[in-house]
């Protein structure tokens, strides 16, 4: 075998500072300390705050922000405390209290900016002197003043600065509130770091301490040091049992510190000892007496290892490890075979991902518990004999792959040492939006949002984990948090999505979304949020494109930052370098000829008969027995109500397509002689070959017409593709395929289809709201896409898919079902059901009440927004378009 150096890397190698082994690197995303910081006086309580509301229910604080951090630490990210608790930190200004802003999961650090190694806490200030964290007194090492004892567990509050600062808790219900008694214990030293507020310096420090409930005072102390009580220290608070105090959900609940003291001075705020540095250290796992062997990557002509994943991986890891197969084939010319953790334990296991095997879980654990900004993070290793890839996000994980391939898989006389154990744990910084952490945002698209504006959310989540290690949630318009980044036109701007639960056969109105151009974007903070407000799904994603350009300059977006702009079609310069290269808006008045024409050579089903090339009238005739449920009837029928067609008229003309609203409209519908229906094409206007295709539409499926979104090769070709997007077959779902044709068909609907059919949410419709459907199809994969939503993704490299190397025409349709077409619903059987049809769940046209359809007032109706093509700048990408 020959060697070669692989090609197959998916984004550039990076350029690693030099590690050898699991190395300490920085365990914060702030900019390091000079040492010339402000000294601030700071006040360090341990407490263990418990509610109880109405005698049964009871709220800890120490449990809940625990679990926050915990799993903030697992899945990198800063939103799980505001987002999924009711706890928060917060301060007084004039009247009202406002929400800190979150910075990090980090050291806790004492007034003087030192800090302790081996302890993190939810920061709340740039400088980390105001900061929360969960505590065990064996595992902090808390030393109390004198006299003092602090709870075996709780949460050590530490505030600092002029301000009124509070851990708040937000009442959730109606009732009764108690609030156990308890004490709050101030803090002199976290390990060997000492806090000092309440020295004995001369000085008068003290710090007033009240329970709020809204705006009354149900109890309150006061620390103090010997000066400022008249000789007597106070260090340890305890409150009684307070009882009955009347609540209403959405009140507040505030454990309060004011503080009135000097900063200390520098001398009485030293560690007693040097700090220890560099937080923990993850050696190699080879002991200093082990010997070093070095193993091929290749057995004689097999590879050595066998790649497991987890059988829980979705779709974006498996791409990943799909790549990485791919990789190694190419560079061993052998094959490597892949599995899941289903199967059992083997030896020689190239562990890749979050799997079950004990050595991924062991490298895992090491990678949330050294740092929880931990996303750009990854392990490289050989345990036991198995070698361990793991990384906490899709990011990394790729960053990982792409290294393994470069130093370790780059020919098959590749070797890699037994006692093999890299850890990568880049340098990282902040990025602020206003006064808060971006990395504690929450991305929002709208609730039914592109695949462009999901990919652009998914840029600059990655571009956050690249710079501060936090992985930022995307999350659909569907809910409100304090901290959000909004890409596009959402609630928050005003816009709401498109719902439409009418009887009415009229055209719903007012349907537009926009406030602003289709190519034009608006970006500017307003309320503690960040808004990217665009006339377009392209323009929004191209506004994502600019903000990241922005943050690159300087890490920081002031609190009145605007930018504002256009995308101009046709630019490379959308996420992953794709553009807008063609496109229908559907605006106008009429369809455009220029595009569409009918789809004269899709080959209609109609009783005994097929459609001729022209196909624009259709007019075979066959008599059918309502009475004979075995009727074996061929032509279309309708797949609901008390009737279906008898005689078999099929039209389908150009009038059938309309353009009303700025929409394409394509409407089935009974005639007294059979059916209209439609389907168009761009067949002999414009073909492709690679790149993404979405168009928003509202499907056709209430009473049982065929919704149809595809793309097909030309006739005349050797081999032919068709993509199918979405096909309903008369039912409320979304079905993709692949199909092949060359000298004979291939249907992949058992690889394809059958574990990847999309139904709706819960209460909702394919008919009566707008979604977006969408396909990427590259030289190496095609991904389907539901609302921006990846849900299959099929590998096309091998020989068995050449078919799609063709290019292809598009097509929307608006049609009736027959025979295989509906799923073998055959009118027999809609009879014997009473005429009830379990997938017309809208009966729009349930004219008595009943549940039942007269055909003849049959009529639907297809709404279609837009249809776009994205574009990579490559010989392998084509357009021909007129």
């Amino acid at each position: 075998m020959k060697n070669k150096i692989t090609a197959i890397l998916l984004i550039s190698v990076l350029t690693f500072s030099c590690l050898s082994g699991c190395k300490d690197r920085a365990n914060t995303a702030k900019v390091p300390k000079t040492g010339n910081e402000e000294i601030k006086p700071q006040l360090v309580v341990a407490a263990n705050p418990s509610l109880v509301f109405d005698g049964r229910s009871s709220v800890i604080a120490f449990n809940d922000v625990k679990n926050a951090m915990t799993a903030d630490r697992k899945a990198a990210t800063l939103t799980t405390l505001y987002d999924e608790t009711d706890w928060a930190m917060v301060y007084k200004t004039g009247e009202d209290w406002k929400k800190h802003g979150i910075y990090g999961i980090e050291k806790w650090h004492n007034g003087a900016h030192i800090s302790s190694d081996k302890l993190g806490s939810y920061s709340f200030s740039d400088d980390g002197t105001i900061s929360l964290m969960p505590y065990t007194t064996a595992a902090a090492r808390l030393g109390a003043y004198e006299g003092g004892t602090p709870s075996e567990a709780g949460l050590l509050v530490s505030v600092s600065g002029n301000e009124q600062n509070a851990l708040c808790y937000q009442i959730k219900e109606d009732g009764y509130l108690a609030i156990p008694a308890g004490k709050l214990t101030a803090i002199d030293s976290v390990g060997e770091i000492k806090t000092g507020f309440l020295a004995e310096d001369n000085d008068s420090r003290s710090a007033a301490v009240e329970f709020i409930v809204n705006t009354r005072v149900v109890w309150s102390g006061e620390f103090v040091n010997s000066t400022a009580g008249d000789g007597t220290a106070v260090t340890e608070l305890s409150y009684p049992n307070i009882s009955g105090i009347e609540v209403n959900a959405g009140d507040k609940f505030f454990l309060s510190f004011k503080l009135d003291a000097k900063a200390n001075k520098p001398e009485d705020i030293k560690p007693t000892k040097p700090a220890e540095s560099g937080g923990k250290k993850d050696n190699d796992t080879a002991s200093p007496t082990e010997q070093v062997t070095d193993i091929p990557i290749m057995d004689g002509y097999d590879s050595h290892f066998k790649i497991v994943r987890s059988d829980s991986a979705d779709i974006k890891e498996q791409q990943i490890v799909t790549k990485l197969r791919s990789a190694m084939v190419s560079v061993l010319e052998a094959d490597v075979i892949t599995v899941t953790d289903e199967m059992g334990a083997a030896a020689n296991e190239l562990l890749i991902g979050r799997t079950n095997r004990p050595e991924s879980v062991k490298a895992y654990d090491e990678l949330t518990s050294y740092r929880a900004n931990n996303g750009s993070d990854f392990i490289i290793r050989m345990d036991s004999g198995k070698l361990v890839i793991a990384a906490n996000t899709d990011y990394s994980l790729q960053l990982a792959v792409n290294y393994f391939l470069e130093k370790y898989c780059n020919s098959d006389k590749a070797k890699l040492p037994s006692n093999l154990n890299y850890c990568y744990r880049p340098e990282l910084k902040n990025i602020t939006i206003g006064d808060r952490s971006i990395a504690s945002f929450t991305i929002r698209t709208e609730k039914y949002p592109s695949v462009m504006a999901v990919k652009a959310a998914e840029s600059l989540a990655q571009y956050v984990i690249e710079k501060t290690g936090y992985k930022l949630k995307i999350e659909k318009d569907t809910a409100e948090t304090a901290n959000e980044i909004l890409v596009g036109m959402t609630t928050r701007s005003g816009i709401s999505a498109e719902t439409f639960k009418s009887k009415s056969l009229d055209l719903v109105k007012g349907l537009s979304r926009k406030t602003l151009g289709n190519d034009d974007y608006s970006i500017f903070i307003k309320s503690g949020k960040l808004f990217l407000e665009a006339g377009s799904d392209y323009a929004a994603n191209f506004a994502v494109t600019q903000l990241i350009a922005k943050l690159k300059e300087s890490g920081t977006l002031a609190s009145d930052f605007t930018l504002s702009g256009n995308y101009k079609k046709k630019d490379y310069t959308l996420t992953d370098a794709y553009a807008y290269t063609w496109g229908d808006e559907f605006n106008g008045s009429s369809l455009n000829r220029k595009n569409w024409v009918l789809n004269s050579k899709f080959k209609i089903r109609v009783g005994p008969y097929y459609s001729s090339n022209d196909a624009y009238y259709l007019s075979s005739k066959k008599s059918l027995d309502n009475n004979d449920p075995n009727d074996d009837f061929g032509g279309p029928w309708i797949n609901a109500g008390n009737g279906f067609m008898q005689e078999g008229y099929l039209k389908n003309t150009i009038g059938n397509s309309t353009v009303e609203n700025n929409m394409l409209v394509q409407t089935v519908y009974k005639t007294s002689e059979g059916y209209n229906e439609n389907v168009i094409c761009t067949d002999g206007r414009m073909e492709f070959r690679y790149g993404i295709l979405e168009a928003r539409i509202m499907q056709s499926s209430a009473n049982g017409s065929i919704s149809a979104f595809w793309t097909r090769t030309r006739d005349g070709a050797k081999v032919v593709n068709e993509i199918d997007i979405s096909e309903t077959f008369g039912e409320d779902k979304i079905k993709p395929n692949l199909h092949t044709w060359g000298s004979a068909h291939t249907d992949h609907g058992s690889m394809i289809s059958v574990r990847n059919i999309k139904y709706p949410q819960n209460g909702e419709h394919f008919y009566d709201t707008f979604h977006h459907l969408a396909v990427e199809w590259t030289p190496d994969f095609i991904n389907m896409y539901l609302d921006g939503e990846l849900y299959l993704s099929q590998d096309i490299t091998s020989d068995a898919w050449a078919a799609f190397k063709e290019t292809t025409y598009v097509v929307f349709s608006c049609t009736v079902p027959s025979g295989d077409y509906a799923n073998g619903n055959n009118p027999g059987s809609i009879i014997t059901n009473q005429g009830v049809n379990q997938y017309a769940a809208g009966r729009l046209f349930d004219r008595n009440g009943d549940g039942r359809i007269d055909i003849n007032d049959f009529c639907e109706k297809q709404y279609v927004d837009y249809l776009r093509l994205y574009q990579i700048n490559s010989r392998k990408y084509s357009l021909s378009a007129k």
